[in-house]
């Protein structure tokens, strides 16, 4: 195993380590309360990469922090800007984050001492939380538990929920943990908002077939770590927040959102070698379900 710095002593306070944080950005309004949630945890990266297309670099022009870089890149693309700062991360540890997560204090603790114990052929990300409910993005309803397994069935068929697998409709399934019982899950796919990896085990190429927003990018990303024989762990006791976006979407853009998830989804898997009619039927689904809230509301 590579020679990685020691932990022991980080319940003590801040300290610097030698890690690199990867943000590929357009340079939203929150890039900067995510990097000083960088700064004020526990653990704090010695180096933080901006990664973000020049002709959107104005944008961050009032990002001024001792551990930050701003990387301009000629791309425009999560996956390709991503790519871009992994190449040129300095530490032998690297996170990818979204530029709209915060990160809990201790949230790079436990993510480091998951992958140092369970590493090197390992990558780890936390457990995703709702800002504005305050609980898990996978939270499970005790509620409508026949539509729940409904659902579940049109999802996954027979075997329904089952946290960190991809469906056999193609959505992935995420970890809640007030439903388990254990913190650390090996799991099939791993959200990409937030994941730690060895910079060694790094996929550097831009994996991402089309153009504009990446959707479904992290099933992807999961299908080359695996791949690359990289086991998959999430920790629930390492926490992430982000701040639901609420959009009032009109039709049209809808189904254009809709049509790129589903040409997304599709690729990601015919590499999984497992399409499925569930997929169709969920993509219909999720279009009724559409049509039901405008007239409704």
């Amino acid at each position: 195993m590579e020679k990685i710095a020691s932990l022991s002593n980080f319940e003590e306070g801040s300290i610097r380590y030698p890690m690199t944080v990867v943000i590929a950005t357009l340079g939203g309004t929150c890039l900067k309360s995510t990097i000083e949630s960088l700064n004020k945890g526990s653990i704090i990266p010695e180096e933080i990469l901006i990664c973000i297309p020049i002709e959107e670099a104005k944008k961050i022009e009032d990002i001024n922090f001792p551990n930050v870089k701003t990387l301009l890149t000629q791309c425009k693309g999560q996956v390709a800007q991503r790519a871009i700062g992994f190449q040129n991360a300095s530490h032998k540890i690297v996170m990818q984050l979204d530029d709209d997560l915060q990160l809990d204090v201790n949230c790079i603790n436990y993510l480091l001492k998951t992958l140092i114990t369970n590493g090197p052929e390992v990558a780890v990300a936390p457990s995703l939380m709702n800002r504005a409910t305050e609980k898990s993005f996978y939270k499970r309803q005790n509620r409508f538990l026949l539509l729940q397994r409904f659902c579940y069935w049109i999802i996954n068929g027979k075997n329904g929920y089952q946290p960190g697998k991809i469906g056999k409709s193609g959505l992935a399934m995420g970890i809640d943990p007030e439903h388990e019982s254990k913190s650390l899950f090996e799991v099939e796919w791993i959200a990409g908002g937030c994941v730690l990896h060895y910079k060694k085990n790094l996929v550097l190429s831009n994996f991402y077939p089309f153009p504009g927003k990446a959707y479904c990018e992290d099933i992807l990303h999961s299908y080359h770590l695996g791949q690359s024989k990289i086991k998959l762990i999430v920790n629930s006791d390492a926490e992430c927040w982000l701040e639901p976006a609420i959009r009032d979407y009109g039709s049209l853009e809808f189904l254009r959102e809709l049509r790129a998830d589903f040409r997304a989804r599709k690729y990601a898997m015919t590499l999984f070698s497992r399409y499925s009619l569930r997929m169709y039927i969920y993509y219909i689904a999720r279009y009724i379900y559409f049509l039901y809230l405008k007239v409704v509301m």
